[in-house]
Order: structure tokens, then C-alpha cells, then sequence
């Protein structure tokens, strides 16, 4: 960033006009006038150009202005940032389950907004390492803990739906983000649970992961996606071709309000809408605030230098004009 260290040395700029009334009401009007029919003539053979004087009061005026300049302080400033504090680990829960297909989360379904809350969520921290876990029958770790949020995004973009799965394993997505998270080091760790049902799958049942979690220190944010009654669902017909069947919205609140009860985090949310999931994601958002200290540096590249060896060229090329040719002098 440009900047002026000392800018009320700019007030001697004044000087300028006074020097150009000077020159133009004073010295030009003191000056012999001849009258002659062929002044130009004169001019020639004399060898004298009325226009030197006025480059002589254009190097004079920018010769002044470039002190001036300098005393002013011109530099770019650098910004540099000490940070101190630790941030907070976040491991996101994401369920991939097929009924996560379903269409009462416009505009598409309800992994996709909850793909894009994810995102929102993320854009919206500073110095947390986040990490993403999906689970559907099975539970995997799709990107460790990272502050590398530009591949974080990638990875969040290509989460599919898993159509092979044959349940969903709350519990494994508990377990697997536990694992993730029981080494840190950071004031918090938390866990962003999102899905749309019950444990119905998997080696180990979602108390049991979510007592691990406890031990660890690890709070779990619960979150159950999709409106009461029924949805639908795209599926695949082999004759008909696309077309979409109901299916009952089946989330488990009873065993998710346990989930967040058992980890300090009170009670878990249910989201019947995207902007419903967006809400819920600022509300957590809010009470997880990183207290990172930030202290700022600043490097300096002085630029005053520039402007003295610019007013020395000036005035040897004033020097070269009065001294060596004086009959361009005014």
C-alpha cells in the first residue's frame, strides 16, 4: 500500500503558484519587448526560442515539487501478521445415505444442502482445521483435519450419494470423526453431525461412539435433515425410467438429542428446509468463535530517495541549460 509518512510537507506545494505568478507577471513583464516586422528573423539569427524559458520553469517546478514529494515521506507499506491462540477442530459428519436424496430440500435434495451449508460454514472460519466424514452403511474419513480450505471445498463438491448402501451407521460417522479429532491439541474439538435417519447398521451403536466422544473432550453438534410425513426420492426404473417414490422421513431425534445431550451441547436440531439448515449452521457458527490474537507488522520500502536523485538529475539538466548554453537562459 502507498502512503505519505509526513503529508503536511505537501502544504509547501503553494510555493508553485507563487513561483509561476512570479515568473509570468514579474520577470516576463520586465523583459525588453523589441518591435520589429520580422522578429522572427531576429529570433533565428539570434538563436533564441521563446519556448526555452518555459522549459526552464517546467524543470524548476517539477525540480521543487519532487523535494517537496520526498519531504512528504513517499513509501509502500508491507502488512505482516503475528497470530497467537489456538483455533478450533471441527470434523464434519456428513450422512450419504439414499433417503439423503430426497427432494424436500430445494433446490435439489438434501446432501446438496447440506453440502452447501457445509461450504457456507466453512467460508465463514478463520485458523480452524476442518475435516469432512461421510457415513451411509459405512463410515470414511474424505479429508483429515486441514486449514487448506481451497482443497477442503474440493473434496466437499464431489461427495456423492452412496446408492450401494444398505443402511446407515450413526454410530461409524461418530466413531471415525472421534478418531480424527482425539490427538488435537486445540481449546475445542467438535463434531458437526448432519442426517436424515437412525442407526440402523455398523459395529458400533451411536451412545457408544458418543461416550468416546465424552472421554475425549469432544462436543457433538446434532443435526436432523428433512421435513415430517413423506418425501421423495428419485429412483430408476428399468422400464419407466426416472421417476420418484415415497419414502417415510424416519430421523431419529430421540437418540440425537442424546448424542448432544452427553456432550455438552444441550439439544439437537431439526432442519425441515435448507434455510432452516443455514440457520442452524450460523447459531453454531456463533457459539464456536475462535479467539485468535492477531498482531500487525508493517515493512517499509522507502521511496524518497527516488524523488532527491530525481531533483539532482533536474537540476544538472538546469545547469547543462544555463551554464553550457546560456543563451537559453530567459
Amino acid at each position: 500500500m502507498f502512503e505519505l509518512s509526513n503529508p503536511k510537507w505537501l502544504w509547501l506545494a503553494f510555493i508553485l503558484p507563487i513561483y509561476w505568478a512570479y515568473y509570468f507577471y514579474i520577470i516576463r513583464k520586465k523583459r525588453p519587448r523589441i518591435h520589429h516586422s520580422r522578429i522572427d528573423i531576429l529570433k533565428k539569427v539570434a538563436g533564441h526560442s521563446s519556448y526555452w524559458p518555459l522549459l526552464l520553469v517546467a524543470i524548476h517546478s517539477l525540480m521543487i515539487f519532487s523535494i517537496i514529494f520526498a519531504l512528504a515521506g513517499p513509501r509502500f507499506s508491507y502488512k505482516k501478521q503475528q497470530i497467537s491462540g489456538k483455533g478450533i477442530d471441527i470434523m464434519m459428519a456428513i450422512d450419504v445415505s439414499g433417503s439423503m436424496e430426497a427432494i424436500d430440500f430445494k433446490p435439489k435434495n438434501r446432501l446438496e444442502s447440506a453440502k452447501k451449508v457445509a461450504k457456507y460454514f466453512i467460508n465463514k472460519r478463520k485458523n480452524d482445521r476442518i475435516g469432512i466424514v461421510k457415513f451411509a452403511e459405512n463410515a470414511y474419513t474424505q479429508c483429515p483435519l486441514t486449514l487448506d480450505y481451497n482443497i477442503l471445498m474440493k473434496i466437499l463438491s464431489d461427495i456423492k450419494i452412496d446408492k450401494e448402501a444398505q443402511g446407515t451407521a450413526i454410530g461409524l460417522g461418530i466413531a471415525n470423526s472421534v478418531a480424527r479429532l482425539k490427538d488435537s491439541k486445540a481449546k475445542s474439538k467438535v463434531i458437526i453431525l448432519i442426517t436424515d435417519g437412525r442407526n440402523n447398521t455398523g459395529e458400533i451403536d451411536p451412545l457408544t461412539a458418543t461416550n468416546l466422544a465424552k472421554t475425549f473432550g469432544i462436543k457433538i453438534y446434532a443435526i436432523g435433515v428433512g421435513k415430517r410425513g413423506y418425501a421423495e426420492i428419485p429412483v430408476q426404473d428399468p422400464i419407466y425410467g426416472k421417476r420418484y417414490q415415497k419414502i417415510k422421513v424416519d430421523v431419529d431425534m430421540a437418540s440425537l438429542n442424546k448424542i448432544a445431550q452427553e456432550t455438552g451441547t444441550k439439544k439437537a436440531y431439526r432442519a425441515h428446509n435448507s434455510e432452516e439448515l443455514k440457520n442452524i449452521i450460523d447459531n453454531i457458527d456463533k457459539m464456536e468463535k475462535t479467539e485468535i490474537k492477531i498482531k500487525n507488522y508493517y515493512h517499509y520500502q522507502e521511496l524518497f530517495p527516488y524523488f532527491i536523485l530525481l531533483s539532482i538529475l533536474l537540476l544538472i539538466i538546469e545547469l547543462w541549460f544555463t551554464i553550457i548554453n546560456p543563451k537559453f537562459l530567459p
